[in-house]
């Protein structure tokens, strides 16, 4: 997960240039989104949330977009099919003029190809919890191993020490990584997982590019495997649940699948039509799910954890309650998700004129869901600023596509088991140093979160 949010051009984000110098200005000048973009903002999002919402449910920022903070409106332009995401607000990827009503995507995927990804996002979603159950107990145990390990030291950093690796061994369980590859796999999450600030060096777009082989091969053996002798994992699930022959089954193929999500290209068969089989498992369906888990996912689950983390040393009430009913864990991971979201907001594109709580706004212009502050609407969560455990979940929470919700479910999932070993484990979350966090407005998360592990 990169620090600027999902479709934000360089040009609006980036610290040189013209656009740079002025977003800058804007920022300096008072422009709350202005001031969300800057790639080093570390201030309060949530004030600057308020201050737009004050106004109005629907902000016309100065940078030339819309900022939409209210859950309804929010819900409803990601679910619109005019709104689309987009790569670059100059020259979206993968179309010059869409058609009206379009539900071409801007990150270079046609309306088939994105649906049946999303598809396999939701699939393997819904299977996460089934496939960690039967490794429950010894997920456990690792995080209490974790833990263990730092009873005798001064402090204990909960990104680097303990979610980090925890989340690592989570994945492992879900997808049912074999001992012999742990050490592979480990490294491949090291590289793929951790955020990369600002432009990558050239050792580092290398390492990117040998693991994101490693995975490929990883992936391919492991299908194959499962195919033959199906397990529990997810890896087992996905391809029971689809079923039925599929092609490009080799490591060129995947690869070339792989760099082509990278550059956000579409292949496409010699009619022009996307090159999809409708009906049929893919490979590359479960890679796009193994690499989204690992590139993105990772990182959610652990800024989802270090913010739970804070929210419940900021509530202390709400701790004990937490440490009297460890169970709540879960309650406590998704009420995480709505007060501090890793996700904060997300760019859309309208193909054609549209009306957003009545502002007029042309085809090709953004509009940023603020999905941080839908999650704080006090026309729909009583007391919003609150983190509160017996909150219900009946709203739910905005998410912007299919991947982010695979994400998300992986954030919960982990952060639960996280916090009960964390709730059964510390009986006061005491700071042992400064928090650091993660720059930019896009992101929120922790860089670092020591605390004192004494029992």
């Amino acid at each position: 997960m990169s620090n600027r949010p999902v479709g934000i051009p360089p040009v609006c984000t980036g610290s040189s240039g013209p656009h740079g110098r002025r977003l800058k200005f804007l920022a300096r000048t008072g422009d709350p989104v202005a001031k969300l973009l800057a790639p080093n903002f570390r201030g309060d999002a949530y004030a600057l949330y308020e201050r737009m919402r004050s106004q109005e449910p629907v902000h016309r920022s100065r940078t030339g977009m819309l900022a939409v903070l209210s859950y309804d409106n929010g819900r409803q332009i990601l679910q619109d099919p005019r709104f689309w995401l987009c790569d670059s607000l100059a020259h979206p990827t993968g179309t010059d003029t869409p058609p009206p009503r379009t539900t071409t995507r801007a990150d270079g995927h046609c309306p088939t190809r994105v649906k049946r990804y999303d598809q396999a996002y939701a699939a393997a979603a819904d299977l996460l919890r089934p496939a960690l159950h039967q490794s429950t107990a010894s997920i456990d145990t690792t995080a209490d191993q974790l833990l263990r390990q730092h009873t005798d030291a001064d402090s204990v950093d909960l990104v680097d020490d303990f979610a980090f690796p925890l989340v690592v061994a989570c994945l492992s369980a879900v997808l049912g990584i074999p001992s012999t590859a742990s050490a592979r796999f480990a490294t491949i999450c090291d590289v793929l997982g951790h955020p990369v600030h600002g432009a990558p060096s050239a050792d580092q777009a290398e390492a990117v590019h040998d693991a994101d082989e490693d995975l490929a091969a990883l992936v391919i053996r492991m299908e194959r495997e499962r195919r033959q002798s199906p397990g529990s994992d997810l890896i087992s699930r996905l391809t029971a649940s689809y079923g039925g022959p599929r092609t490009g089954n080799d490591l060129a193929g995947l690869m070339d699948h792989v760099q082509r999500r990278a550059r956000q290209e579409t292949p496409r068969t010699s009619s022009g039509r996307p090159d999809v089989t409708p009906g049929k498992s893919s490979l590359e369906e479960v890679a796009a799910v193994c690499r989204t888990l690992i590139m993105s996912g990772l990182d959610t689950a652990v800024c989802l954890f270090g913010n739970a983390v804070a929210a419940l040393a900021a509530h202390p009430d709400q701790w004990q309650t937490l440490r009297t009913s460890p169970q709540l864990a879960g309650k406590a991971a998704e009420e995480a998700l709505r007060f501090d979201p890793p996700h904060q907001f997300t760019l859309r594109v309208p193909s054609e004129q549209v009306e957003v709580a009545g502002h007029t706004v042309p085809p090709r212009s953004g509009i940023l869901v603020m999905l941080a502050a839908a999650h704080r609407d006090p026309h729909r969560f009583p007391d919003p600023a609150r983190f509160d455990l017996a909150r219900s979940s009946r709203l739910g929470h905005l998410a912007a596509d299919g991947a982010q919700k695979l994400e998300n479910a992986l954030a919960q999932l982990a952060g639960e088991v996280a916090l009960r070993t964390l709730a059964s484990r510390l009986p006061l979350l005491r700071p042992a140093g400064q928090a650091v966090r993660r720059p930019g407005g896009a992101v929120s998360g922790f860089a670092h979160l020591p605390i004192r592990p004494t029992a």
